[in-house]
């Protein structure tokens, strides 16, 4: 995954904390080790390429791949893990600066997608109907490690915490003394405002162009790809989700950036408790939350001026 990671706590000794602290950050690297396509030795980057081979999988990819699974179906198709061949042909397009062609976006998605992925849960095991398909977990593989990690936090007697994950932030019980744990969302567009929101027993993930864009030529590519055409999506825009876990608010946010608002609207109404807003350029709609949106007492958004923001423990760039 190759992300920063920032956590804060409060514990009833340094000891303690040392320990809760420890353990989290290593069942994060654990989550790394299991899911990243950017070291040849993790566990993803070691299946089988041949088609039809099975292998039986750990229980965090297992994990990765059911859920994966789960939101490909939910989203028809817009969140797809299987992406593998697309995700490296266009980053090495944006190190080198040069577009693909036809013919090698063609190539990548003929050998891409979880159409080709054939998985048996119960014994965790998996396979593909083509050779060279390959895993990519960018859009929940933190989601995952961070909620991996509260859990891991909470097991060290760790109640009020906030997890960091470049970007995809889980809160638990408010720190002594507070409603709750105060972060602030910068603007993907020059001229709009800051967003303050307070978590509480909350995950709130941010997706969009301008924390990772790629370049060819002097012009921007978002690094997120609309898996029904093996690009980058074509218009600028970015997504806030809040849901009850970061596994949740990460897939949902890529959803939420590949689907047209339309699209968006109907698969909102699968995840009820689901908080999502889309931002993207003001001829294209400006700012929209999207319905159904069932506001938790527990939490609240508000549009400000960056300099009217209190200080807050997380200020959320989009680096996704």
């Amino acid at each position: 995954m190759g992300a920063k990671v920032e956590m804060t706590f409060y514990a009833d000794s340094q000891q303690s904390a040392v320990a809760a602290a420890r353990g989290a950050f290593d069942e994060i690297a654990a989550w790394d080790r299991a899911l990243s396509d950017y070291g040849s030795d993790s566990e993803v980057s070691t299946l089988p390429k041949i088609a039809g081979q099975s292998t039986s999988v750990h229980a965090r990819l297992a994990q990765a791949i059911t859920k994966s699974l789960e939101f490909n179906h939910s989203s028809c198709g817009a969140f797809d893990c299987a992406l593998g061949q697309l995700t490296k042909l266009w980053r090495a397009a944006f190190h080198e600066s040069k577009m693909p062609s036809d013919a090698a976006v063609a190539k990548a998605m003929d050998h891409s997608g979880c159409a080709h992925v054939i998985w048996i849960e119960a014994t965790h095991s998996v396979a593909f109907d083509k050779p060279d398909i390959q895993f990519d977990f960018g859009a929940i593989g933190q989601g995952l490690a961070a909620d991996a990690a509260m859990v891991v936090l909470r097991a060290h007697s760790i109640s009020s915490a906030l997890i960091d994950i470049s970007g995809d932030i889980l809160a638990s019980d408010p720190p002594p003394q507070s409603n709750g744990w105060l972060v602030q969302v910068d603007p993907e567009f020059q001229g709009e405002h800051t967003r303050a929101v307070l978590l509480r027993n909350q995950a709130l993930c941010v997706s969009g162009d301008s924390g990772q864009p790629g370049k060819i030529d002097g012009k921007k590519f978002s690094h997120i790809l609309n898996p029904k055409n093996g690009r980058p999506i074509d218009s600028p825009r970015q997504s806030v989700v809040i849901a009850s876990d970061t596994t949740t608010a990460d897939a949902i946010a890529t959803i939420a950036c590949v689907m047209s608002v339309e699209e968006l609207k109907d698969f909102a109404k699968k995840f009820p408790a689901v908080q999502i807003s889309i931002e993207r350029l003001p001829e294209d709609g400006g700012i929209q939350t999207i319905e159904p949106l069932t506001t938790s007492p527990t939490l609240t958004m508000q549009t400000t001026h960056s300099q009217d923001v209190p200080q807050s423990p997380a200020a959320i760039p989009n680096t996704r």
